[in-house]
């Protein structure tokens, strides 16, 4: 069989690695089963406490946060106490197929997250047809003039956010169903354009698997808090049904990409249940400060959130907004702080992700009104306030609310590493979490209000197959980083200004 792309990286948006394993193992996801047995494979570690939002800009890099600047869809402004929306194009390093294709490589990007277009010399680059949360830009194409060829061949399902309250069993069936549909699509689409030959580097990415783990863990994992028997009757595991049809796929293009093709298979930051206390994090740091928290409640929630959820998902899908607006006027959510209150404040939470709160520092000299003065007294706010996030408790439980704090210029090196938090929150995620008490501030209360039942862990998985890679497991392991410099090297192109490293038993490199 003729080689049609020297490199073919099929990437696996929030694929968790120990489903994976299970269920190859088990013969339920056959071809990676295979991979396991012909491939080099390994565990990924994604950038610690910013994996959410910063693991595919550091994959197409191939350098941390602290140099990329992106760790989350929302970010705190320099000089500022505004937050914004990242944009792909905010990324302050470019990706690695732009190097390749000044190299004169031929390559094909399709639906890596959190990118934008690159003018690619003899290349295509397809943004956000089927992408998981996509950009506000939405779908996009370079060359434009396929943009119409595109949408015409291979319309996709219209779910441009997988995000919603879904109640029923059937509004769950549904949503599985219309994933599946959309691998098939991809997969046609993927080997459409894989067909046309002659590429140094293939690279697509399937998002369902990250759409369906924060939507349907409860159905898929008996011990959440909100499964219901009754939910999987009808729908079944959505997660297991998902990962089998992304299995198939892989299948499909691996045996079209032909035997001469080095392969390479990239299952990026897991999942598990939705369990942490970042939705509570600033009301713990007002507290912290012996200010009063910002808890709404009022008498309206117990009728109005049951009436909405009751309401067919198309009319939820429709009224969001407005129900947001109203669940404000009605004292029923929390208001965001303003700039103004901020700016009073020696530390406030900012966003980064669910399974990692993040917290800036005030710090004179950075922020406009800065109340902490860098050196000396930053330090003793940053080491009280760790001492402090330490002794809170999850009330219910009585286990340890907080497992770690970390600061973020020990991980971090780089030009933008004052763009990232100050501090990373890591929750200790066993249990449920709506009470949290310390001796320093009380009891605070809280409720999760988002629709999300699944979230991320840091551990990926990872597998290379191809001429000269000999099969086995790598025992260490391998930052997210290292990719891109990895398949860099197999098109013969050295990729400079990485700080990831190409992976000797892929690469060949000693």
């Amino acid at each position: 069989m003729s080689c049609l792309s020297k490199v073919l990286f099929i990437g696996i948006d929030a694929g968790d690695k120990d489903l994976i394993l299970k269920w190859a193992e088990s013969g339920h996801l056959p071809n990676f089963k295979k991979l396991l047995h012909d491939s080099a494979w390994g565990v990924t570690q994604s950038p610690i406490g910013l994996y959410v939002g910063a693991i595919w800009p550091s994959f197409y890099t191939g350098v941390s946060p602290a140099k990329h600047g992106r760790y989350c869809y929302e970010q705190l402004q320099s000089n500022s106490y505004e937050v914004r929306r990242f944009s792909p194009r905010d990324v302050k390093a470019e990706p690695f197929w732009n190097e390749l294709s000044r190299s004169g490589k031929r390559v094909a990007v399709i639906d890596v997250p959190k990118t934008f277009p690159s003018e690619l010399k003899d290349g295509l680059h397809i943004v956000d047809w089927g992408s998981h949360d996509p950009d506000p830009d939405g779908f996009s194409v370079w060359p434009e003039s396929m943009a119409d060829e595109i949408q015409e061949k291979f319309s996709s399902d219209g779910m441009h956010n997988c995000n919603a309250f879904r109640v029923t069993g059937e509004e769950f069936r549904d949503f599985r169903d219309t994933l599946i549909r959309r691998i098939e699509k991809k997969t046609e689409l993927d080997s459409y354009f894989l067909e046309q030959g002659d590429w140094d580097c293939f690279l697509t990415v399937f998002s369902e698997s990250h759409c369906v783990g924060h939507q349907c863990w409860h159905l898929h994992d008996d011990r959440h808090q909100k499964y219901e028997a009754s939910l999987v009757d009808v729908a079944g595991d959505p997660l297991k049904d998902v990962y089998q049809a992304i299995d198939t796929a892989i299948g499909k293009l691996i045996e079209k990409a032909g035997s001469d093709t080095h392969v390479m298979v990239f299952a990026s930051h897991g999942m598990g249940p939705h369990y942490d206390a970042t939705f509570m994090l600033d009301d713990i740091l007002l507290s912290l400060e012996g200010k009063k928290p910002r808890q709404p409640k009022h008498k309206l929630a117990a009728f109005v959130t049951p009436f909405w959820k009751s309401l067919p998902l198309g009319v939820r899908r429709l009224s969001r907004p407005l129900r947001k607006k109203a669940r404000v006027s009605l004292g029923m959510d929390k208001i965001d702080p303003t700039p103004t209150q901020l700016a009073k404040r020696k530390y406030f939470s900012i966003p980064n992700n669910d399974a990692y709160g993040g917290i800036r520092i005030n710090l004179a000299g950075r922020e406009p009104e800065g109340t902490i003065t860098p050196g000396e007294e930053y330090d003793a706010v940053c080491k009280s306030l760790i001492e402090d996030l330490m002794g809170f408790v999850n009330a219910t439980s009585g286990e340890p609310l907080v497992n770690r704090v970390i600061r973020c210029a020990e991980l971090y090196q780089g030009e933008n590493v004052h763009l990232l938090p100050d501090l990373l929150v890591e929750w200790n995620r066993n249990t449920p979490i709506s009470e949290v008490h310390s001796s320093k501030t009380g009891t605070i209360y809280g409720e999760y209000k988002k629709c999300r039942t699944g979230d991320h862990l840091s551990e990926g998985l990872f597998f290379a197959s191809g001429p000269s890679i000999v099969p086995g497991q790598i025992n260490e392991p391998i930052s997210v980083m290292d990719l891109a410099p990895t398949i860099a090297s197999l098109t013969g192109v050295n990729l400079t200004g990485a700080e990831g490293k190409p992976i000797p038993a892929v690469s060949g490199a000693g």
